[in-house]
């Protein structure tokens, strides 16, 4: 059995949260129980009521964290004075079904597209948008089969968005018209 006795003390026009860490827990099932040992106000101008607001159990082991790309950095601060530390990273997109006439390194189609797919890296929405609507695991691929989109029309988008736009200064060279950068979240 483990006891702890925390004592909270001040004032407090809101709800004060405390932590308690409880160490070395039996194995499941087991009980917790709270008591408060301060006898219940008969005043209004006191208010300590106690409630029981969450539980949360830590577990201290080694993870792996499938499918997801995840990074971690530990710096020391001193080392930077007063400059924030900025990390970059280069995404090469998702590795998801393309069309076998695709090269996602140049965004060329060549030749005439058989309608088969291939894996590989893009960051083309309309393959993105495949890999939404078909993927089992992530997307609506329990409810949609392949059948039920129409991978033609995606491929015409598809060669739109692959289509170089002229340079400005926003956009870096050979940039396509629809690309996909940055964090997705799926429900």
């Amino acid at each position: 059995m483990t006891e702890k006795d925390i004592t909270i003390k001040g004032k407090t026009t809101s709800q004060y949260l405390a932590s308690v860490v409880v160490d070395n827990l039996p194995p499941r099932p087991f009980n917790i129980r709270m008591r408060r040992m301060t006898p219940d106000s008969t005043t209004d101008q006191l208010l300590n009521k106690t409630l029981w607001s969450s539980y949360t159990e830590i577990i201290d082991v080694k993870q792996c964290y499938p499918n997801t790309a995840l990074v971690g950095v530990q710096v020391d601060s001193e080392q930077f004075g007063s400059q924030q530390v900025s990390r970059n990273y280069h995404l090469r997109g998702r590795i998801l079904q393309v069309p076998s006439n695709y090269n996602p390194q140049t965004r060329q189609y060549s030749g005439i597209w058989d309608g088969t797919l291939k894996p590989a890296y893009s960051n083309n929405m309309a393959w993105c948008l495949w890999d939404m609507l078909t993927h089992p695991r992530y997307g609506m691929g329990k409810r949609l089969g392949a059948a039920d989109v129409d991978k033609w029309a995606l491929y015409v988008i598809g060669q739109y968005s692959a289509q170089n736009l002229r340079p400005r200064r926003s956009r870096p060279v050979g940039a396509g018209r629809l690309w996909r950068h940055g964090a997705a979240h799926y429900l």
